[in-house]
């Protein structure tokens, strides 16, 4: 029977390798078309990479996923640019950017190395508490912020704003988890991950993405992939850990 670190080394080989041929094949049909932008194509295939790589470090405990992260955070926050994303390009920009460097500094206090992975917590009773008023608190101030947006534009359509922001909110929220090492994180990641694969499925079926759409699709489903494989080896990590607050 394979034991848990060679599984583990297996299905990360396997999402890298299968990454970056999903990645590659992805980039060489996408370049055939007569309208292909090479240069954003080739950047966007970089940037799934370094998500990947920083997805399954993070999954492992390893403080190296911020360095990965910031790169794929660079590089798809010129993406968004490009698509004239402005609130997920703000998103990106004003919070994950910056979210990198304090998630860094967190967890070089709590290990993170190859050796010794980072020291996980989970939510107790109150914890989860104050993490659904997070939740709430940042879900009606995004809300109220997209709404704005949509009124300027004049394009106010409630059902989408309210995707939006609960997509948005997640990740927000999600990432405060991570910064402090809770294992719980990984449920709102796998949330994250499903409403994104769709969201890129949609721009994809309307026909509005480049050719960069479908690299940002197969980016997410192994995020997907990743996680779920996270949260079993997150639950272990949290195991012997006395359960914290999320503050």
């Amino acid at each position: 029977m394979i034991n848990e670190k060679t599984f583990n080394k297996i299905f990360n080989a396997v999402l890298l390798i299968g990454m970056t041929a999903c990645v590659t094949v992805a980039c060489v049909f996408n370049l055939q078309k007569p309208d292909a932008r090479v240069a954003l194509t080739l950047l966007s295939a970089v940037g799934a990479m370094m998500g990947v790589v920083s997805v399954v470090l993070s999954a492992n405990g390893n403080l190296l996923t911020f360095v990965f992260g910031l790169i794929d955070v660079l590089i798809y926050s010129y993406t968004l640019l490009d698509q004239n994303v402005p609130m997920t390009l703000a998103l990106h920009v004003l919070y994950f950017l910056p979210m990198e460097f304090i998630g860094f500094f967190s967890w070089k206090k709590k290990g993170g190395t190859a050796k010794k992975p980072v020291k996980a917590r989970r939510l107790s009773a109150k914890g989860w508490l104050n993490t659904a008023a997070l939740f709430v608190m940042v879900y009606g101030a995004v809300l109220a912020l997209a709404w704005l947006v949509a009124r300027w534009q004049g394009d106010v359509v409630w059902a989408r704003m309210a995707f939006d922001s609960a997509v948005t909110t997640a990740n927000i929220v999600a990432l405060v988890l991570m910064t402090k090492a809770y294992m719980d994180q990984w449920y709102l990641w796998t949330l994250v991950n499903i409403t994104s694969i769709v969201l890129w499925i949609i721009v994809l079926h309307s026909g509005e993405g480049s050719g960069y759409t479908v690299v940002q699709l197969l980016k997410y489903i192994f995020y997907l992939l990743n996680g779920l494989n996270a949260i079993r080896i997150w639950l272990k990590l949290s195991a012997e850990a006395q359960p914290g607050e999320a503050e």
